[in-house]
C-alpha cells in the first residue's frame, strides 16, 4: 500500500474481448440517455444497462452508483451517475469519477473497463481526462504512518473502451497528462498531511531536494546564516523559538529558456503554528500542521510543470518556519527590521505568515526579477468568514493578472473571489512605533488587511497576486473529488494559469 493510497493507471482496452473485474459506465441520469447511446453499451453486457434504466435504478445524485452482476466477461456492471445534463460540468465528472474510484478500492478490485462513450457524448471539454483526474484524486488516502492493509489494492488499472475506432487513442494523451497532474496534486496533499515531528523546515528542504533530483529541477536552500546576511529577519524571527531554524527553499524550472518572462510563486510553509505567545486555542490545534499547505502547493506546481513539460520559466520559493513558544520566541511588541528596510511592530505573533511572506516576496523581486509574482498562503481565518469553503480570496495590484487567475480558477473549479486593495485599508496597519504593524487589532477586514500588509512589500510595476487559501486548503467535510483532508488547492489552478499564459 502506497502512502498516497491507491494509484490509478489508464491504458487502452479497445482491442480484443471485454475484460476486467467490472465494467464502469458513466451516464447522465437526467434526461435519460438517448436510446442509441444505451444500445451501444448494451451490446457489451446483454441489455443490462437498458434494464437498469427501465426500473430507474440510476439516481440524479452525482456519483450515485448502480451495481449489478453479469454472466459475461466482466462479472460486475456499474452505472455511475453524472447527474443532470444541463448542470453537468468538469467538476461533477471528477466528483463522479472519485466516487467510482473509492468504490473500486473498497471492493478490492484491481482492474476495470471504462466505457467512455457516455463521457464523450457530453458537452464537457476533455471529459475523459477529467474523469481520469477525478479517479486519481479520489484514490488518495494518507496512510504513511498506518499499518498497511494488504487487501486494499495499491494499484488499479483502468482499461478505456469506446465504440468508435480510434477514439481511445485520441483521448489517451490527455488522460496521461491528467494522471501526471493528479500525481502532483496528491504529492502536495501528502506533504500537507505530514505531522510536525516529520516535516519541519529542514526536512521540508530535504523533500524539496529529493523532488529536484527526481524532476531535474535546480534547488537552492538558504539556511539561517544566509538569511541573516540578507536581512530576512521576518522569516528568521518567526522561527527563532523553534528547535528547527527557518529556511528559504528555491526551486527552478526552465521550460522556455529563450523567453524573458519568469513567474515566481511564493508559498507559506509554517510547518506547525502554535500561534506563538499569541497562543491558539487547544481545540483543533492538531490541524495546524496544515499551515504549510501554500508551500506544499508550490512544490506540487513545480513537480507538475516538470512532468507536463510546461512552456514557461518558473521559480518556486517556499518560506519555511515553525512558529513555536520558547524563551527565544519572538514576542508581541517586538519590532522587526525586514529585508526591504521597513520596520514592523508585532501586535500578534499569530499573524506570522505575512512576516515570512513579506521577506520572501522582497527576496523574489530583489534577486529573481519576476515578470509575474504570486504568493499562495493559508493566511487568515477571515477569508473563511468572507467566502466560506467555496472559494479562495485573491488580492492583486494588476487587473489582467487577477482576471487570468480568476479564469483559471473557473476552469479548474479552484475558484477565486477578488477582494479590494484600496488605500483606505492602509490606515488599519499604521503603527506609532514602526513603519507598520502586522495586524490591525480589530475584527474588520481580516483577509484584506493581510493583503494590504503584503502589498507594502511589492515594488511599483511588479504584477502581483496574493491567494489566501486558508479556508479551502483542508476540508473537514469535503464533497468534491478530493473528499476530506488536504485538497492540494492551488496546484491545478496555477498549472492551468501557466498553461494559458505560456512563456
Amino acid at each position: 500500500m502506497r502512502a498516497n493510497g491507491t494509484v490509478f493507471s489508464f491504458k487502452s482496452g479497445d482491442k480484443g474481448p471485454l475484460s476486467g473485474d467490472v465494467l464502469l459506465i458513466p451516464l447522465v441520469a437526467k434526461p435519460q440517455p438517448p436510446l442509441e447511446l444505451v444500445a451501444r453499451v448494451d451490446k457489451l453486457c446483454n441489455d443490462t444497462v437498458s434494464e437498469l434504466l427501465t426500473v430507474k435504478a440510476l439516481r440524479e445524485e452525482v456519483g450515485h452508483l448502480c451495481h449489478t452482476t453479469h454472466s459475461g466477461p466482466c462479472p460486475r456492471i456499474v452505472l455511475v451517475s453524472l447527474g443532470d445534463a444541463e448542470k453537468l460540468n468538469a467538476n461533477e465528472i471528477r466528483t463522479a469519477a472519485a466516487a467510482a474510484a473509492r468504490w473500486l478500492a473498497t471492493e478490492r478490485l484491481t482492474t476495470a473497463t471504462l466505457w467512455i462513450d457516455g463521457l464523450t457524448a457530453t458537452e464537457v471539454e476533455q471529459s475523459v481526462a477529467e474523469w481520469a483526474l477525478g479517479m486519481a484524486l479520489g484514490g488518495f488516502r494518507f496512510l504513511a504512518h498506518k499499518e498497511p492493509d494488504e487487501k486494499v489494492p495499491a494499484r488499479i488499472q483502468i482499461l478505456l473502451r469506446a465504440r468508435e475506432p480510434g477514439q481511445v487513442d485520441r483521448v489517451l494523451p490527455e488522460v496521461r497528462n491528467a494522471a501526471l497532474l493528479a500525481d502532483a496534486v496528491n504529492y502536495a496533499r501528502s506533504l500537507a498531511h505530514e505531522p510536525a515531528n516529520v516535516i519541519n523546515p529542514g526536512t521540508l528542504a530535504d523533500r524539496a531536494r529529493e523532488l529536484a533530483r527526481a524532476a531535474k529541477l535546480k534547488c537552492t536552500v538558504l539556511t539561517a546564516p544566509q538569511l541573516k546576511k540578507l536581512g530576512m529577519n521576518g522569516l528568521l524571527m518567526v522561527g527563532q523559538g523553534a528547535a528547527h531554524a527557518s529556511c528559504l527553499i528555491q526551486l527552478e524550472y526552465h521550460g522556455a529558456p529563450r523567453a524573458q518572462n519568469t513567474t515566481v510563486l511564493v508559498g507559506k510553509a509554517i510547518t506547525f503554528d502554535t500561534g506563538g505567545y499569541s497562543i491558539k486555542p487547544a481545540a483543533g490545534l492538531e490541524g495546524l500542521k496544515f499551515d504549510k499547505c501554500g508551500g506544499a502547493a508550490v512544490l506540487g506546481i513545480l513537480k507538475a510543470a516538470a512532468a507536463l513539460k510546461l512552456k514557461c520559466n518558473l521559480v518556486g520559493l517556499v518560506a519555511a518556519a515553525e512558529n513555536a513558544i520558547s524563551d527565544t520566541a519572538y514576542r508581541p511588541g517586538d519590532i522587526i527590521h525586514m529585508m526591504s528596510g521597513k520596520t514592523v511592530e508585532v501586535v500578534s505573533t499569530d499573524a506570522e505568515g505575512r512576516l515570512i511572506l513579506a521577506d520572501a516576496l522582497w527576496y523574489a523581486q530583489e534577486k529573481l526579477k519576476p515578470t509575474v509574482l504570486i504568493d499562495v498562503a493559508t493566511l487568515t481565518g477571515g477569508v473563511g468568514v468572507a467566502l466560506g469553503t467555496v472559494a479562495a480570496g485573491v488580492l492583486s495590484n494588476d487587473d489582467g493578472l487577477a482576471g487570468d487567475l480568476g479564469e483559471a480558477g473557473r476552469r479548474t473549479h479552484e475558484r477565486l473571489w477578488r477582494l479590494p486593495l484600496w488605500d483606505d485599508y492602509r490606515e488599519l496597519i499604521k503603527s506609532t512605533e514602526a513603519d507598520l504593524k502586522n495586524v490591525s487589532g480589530k475584527r474588520e477586514a481580516h483577509c484584506i488587511v493581510g493583503g494590504i500588509f503584503l502589498k507594502e512589500f511589492i515594488r511599483a510595476g511588479t504584477p502581483w497576486a496574493h491567494l489566501d487559501i486558508a479556508a479551502v486548503a483542508h476540508l473537514e467535510n469535503g464533497k468534491g473529488p478530493t473528499g476530506k483532508g488536504a485538497t492540494g488547492f492551488g496546484v491545478r489552478l496555477l498549472v492551468e494559469f501557466l498553461r494559458q499564459r505560456g512563456a
